[in-house]
C-alpha cells in the first residue's frame, strides 16, 4: 500500500521501519523534519506538510504525543501548513493516544467530508515495537478495519477489535494504560514498605512476581524500578501525566469514579516537579520512596 505516516518519534519510527519492511511504500512528516531523516535513509519519502503525506496515501496512518498535536495536525493545521484532512482520499488510521472526545471530533470531521476513519491505538513500549512485539486495539467500520488489517498485523503481534465506533479504541487503550500505571505505583509503595523495613526488595519482587502475577510486563516494570532504568524513557512520565488525565476526562463524561487516577495524577505531578518529565513513566515509583524518607542517588544515565 502507498502509506501516509506523520508522526516519526522513537514508536513512530519503529512502526514506518516495519512497514516499509513489509513491502509498503512510505511518505512520512514530523513536525521537527530531522526526526523523519531516518527514515528517507531507509527508503521512505519525506512530505513537506501533513496534507501533503495524505495526498496520495491509500491509508493515513497519524502516531501523535497528545489530543493537541492530532488537532494542529490532522484537522486544522499549523505554521501556514495545510492540515492532512484537506488532501485526505484514503482511510485515516489513528494510532496515537488521544481523548474519547476528539476521536469522536476526528469521527465526524472526516465523515462530513465523506471520509474514513478508524482508531488503532497501540499498546506497548518503543522497543517492543521495534521488535513488533506491541498490541494493536482496533474499532472503527468493519471493511476499513479490515482493509487496514495488513498495516496491523505488520506493526504488531496481535490486534483486538472492539467496536465499529473508533471512540472505543481511544477508550479500551485509556483503560489499559491506567491499569498499567496504577501497577507502577502499587509497585512503587510496596518496594519502599519493603526496603524501609530492612527487607530485600529484589527477594520480595520475585516472590511478588511468581505467587501473583508471572507477567513479562509486571516483571519488566519491577525490575526497571529496582534497578532505577529510567532512560531512555520508552515511555515518558509528562505522557504517563497526560493519559492519567485522559483517564480522569473519560471517567467524568461516564460518571465513573476513579480514585487511584487521582493519587497518580498527584504521583506524577509531583515526579515532574522534581525534574523526571522525561524519565520513564515508571520513575513515579521514585515519588514512594520519597516520601517513605528514603534516598538514593540517581545513578547516571537512570
Amino acid at each position: 500500500m502507498r502509506i501516509g505516516f506523520i508522526g516519526t518519534g522513537r514508536m513512530g519510527q519503529a512502526m514506518a521501519r516495519n512497514l516499509m519492511r513489509a513491502g509498503h511504500q512510505l511518505t512520512v512528516y514530523n513536525r521537527t523534519r530531522a526526526k523523519a531523516e531516518p527514515l528517507a535513509h531507509e527508503g521512505a519519502k519525506i512530505a513537506g506538510s501533513p496534507a501533503d503525506a495524505a495526498a496520495e496515501a491509500d491509508v493515513l496512518i497519524s502516531m501523535l504525543a497528545d489530543d493537541h498535536a492530532v488537532r494542529a495536525t490532522i484537522l486544522n493545521g499549523q505554521a501556514g501548513q495545510r492540515p492532512a484532512i484537506e488532501t485526505l482520499q484514503g482511510i485515516h488510521m489513528s494510532s496515537s493516544s488521544i481523548s474519547v472526545d476528539l476521536s469522536k471530533e476526528l469521527e465526524a470531521a472526516h465523515r462530513a467530508r465523506g471520509q474514513r476513519y478508524i482508531a488503532a491505538p497501540i499498546l506497548g513500549r518503543s522497543e517492543a515495537a521495534a521488535d513488533k512485539q506491541v498490541w494493536v486495539i482496533a474499532a472503527g467500520p468493519r471493511n476499513d478495519v479490515a482493509a487496514c488489517r495488513p498495516l496491523m498485523d505488520a506493526i504488531g503481534h496481535g490486534v483486538s477489535e472492539v467496536g465499529a465506533e473508533p471512540w472505543k479504541a481511544n477508550l479500551v487503550k485509556i483503560g489499559v494504560n491506567f491499569f498499567l500505571s496504577s501497577v507502577i505505583e502499587a509497585l512503587g509503595e510496596a518496594f519502599a514498605l519493603i526496603e524501609k523495613s530492612g527487607l530485600d526488595t529484589k527477594q520480595f519482587f520475585q516472590v511478588l512476581n511468581e505467587c501473583a502475577f508471572r507477567s513479562p510486563v509486571v516483571a519488566n516494570y519491577g525490575n526497571m524500578i529496582l534497578d532505577q532504568r529510567y532512560q531512555p524513557a520508552g515511555f515518558t512520565l509528562n505522557l504517563g501525566l497526560k493519559d492519567t488525565l485522559l483517564a480522569l476526562q473519560a471517567a467524568t463524561a461516564a460518571q465513573a469514579p476513579l480514585p487511584i487516577a487521582g493519587v497518580l495524577h498527584d504521583q506524577f505531578l509531583h515526579a515532574m516537579a522534581h525534574g523526571m518529565g522525561d524519565r520513564d513513566w515508571s520513575a513515579i515509583a521514585e515519588v514512594s520512596r520519597q516520601t517513605a524518607g528514603l534516598r538514593r542517588t540517581m545513578p547516571a544515565g537512570g
